[in-house]
């Protein structure tokens, strides 16, 4: 319920003289935001005590801040981003996308998927600001308290790529679509090989996300690469360039730009560790925005 709370002072006044805490009773104000009753009813527990339900309450209060704050920023999920989702929701209920939006609850289906996905997308942005280092102390710390004699070696290995999936056709009819592509990948090898910079090649030509990056990959788990891929791969040596290949989403050219041996006990302490001084960072902006936000329980209802 999103009423602006000038329009209900009084409404908020009556509803609060209630001992006992109805469907739609108002528990709690953020800002101009109200919280009722049904957004913590279905965790509520007979055993549940006052200080859980509080607990729940202020979960609410947190996400509406964030909500409130994705407006302000204006963090807004994209629509394929959400259809993706509706066709998991669709499938792992056995429904088709169809009969999932003929659903009566549809509309509250996709305001859910919404709010997840653009709090996911706040979060992103917030932990952009976030400058998260270890020191040596803090992983040695935590090695000792996570022991693991057994050192696992991951082979990771960081590449470029420019990727081709469509080329103008208009004077070559004498050439197929894949002839086309396979030349000119051809044509751009021997530019590099003759000097040419890799990454301003997949700047201007590829049509891969990666083409930002210059086509460069992060470092990437060697087992874990399509087979296609760990074909061309094999044997080439470091800056070497693959020969054209053909991949379901289209030709390309890689270039092996770095391998290294990753210790996966200690890559996984490292994770760990970083993801909670994120935890950290995010739940402290967090309760900054309550520190700057109107905010009233009414815990008697509870």
């Amino acid at each position: 319920m999103m009423i602006k709370m000038k329009k209900l002072l009084l409404l908020i006044f009556i509803w609060s003289l209630n001992s006992l805490a109805s469907p739609n009773s108002i528990i709690a104000i953020v800002n101009d935001d109200l919280i009722t009753f049904d957004k913590i009813s279905s965790e509520i527990k007979t055993s549940s005590t006052k200080e859980q339900k509080l607990a729940l309450i202020n979960r609410q209060i947190d996400l509406a801040l964030q909500l409130q704050k994705v407006k302000e920023v204006g963090v807004i999920p994209k629509n394929n981003a959400i259809n993706i989702a509706l066709k998991k929701v669709a499938s792992q209920n056995n429904l088709t996308l169809t009969q999932l939006k003929n659903l009566p609850q549809f509309g509250e289906i996709v305001e859910n998927i919404t709010n997840q996905l653009s709090l996911r997308g706040l979060k992103q942005v917030v932990l952009k600001k976030a400058n998260v280092k270890l020191t040596q102390v803090e992983i040695s710390d935590a090695l000792k308290k996570n022991s693991n004699d057994s050192k696992k070696l991951k082979q990771q290995i960081k590449i470029a790529q420019i990727a081709i999936s469509s080329i103008d056709q208009t004077n070559s009819l004498l050439q197929s679509k894949d002839e086309l592509i396979k030349q000119f990948l051809l044509d751009l090898s021997d530019k590099i090989n003759n000097g040419t910079s890799f990454s301003s090649l997949a700047k201007l030509y590829s049509q891969d996300p990666s083409y930002k990056n210059g086509g460069e990959s992060g470092w990437l788990d060697k087992d874990r690469l399509p087979p296609i891929f760990k074909q061309n791969l094999q044997g080439l040596k470091k800056n070497e360039l693959s020969k054209p290949f053909k991949t379901a989403q289209g030709w390309r050219i890689i270039k092996n730009i770095n391998k290294r041996n990753v210790d996966t006990h200690l890559a996984s302490i490292k994770a760990q560790l970083i993801q909670k001084k994120k935890n950290t960072f995010f739940n402290s902006w967090v309760k900054g925005l309550r520190e700057k936000a109107y905010i009233e329980i009414f815990d008697h209802k509870l």
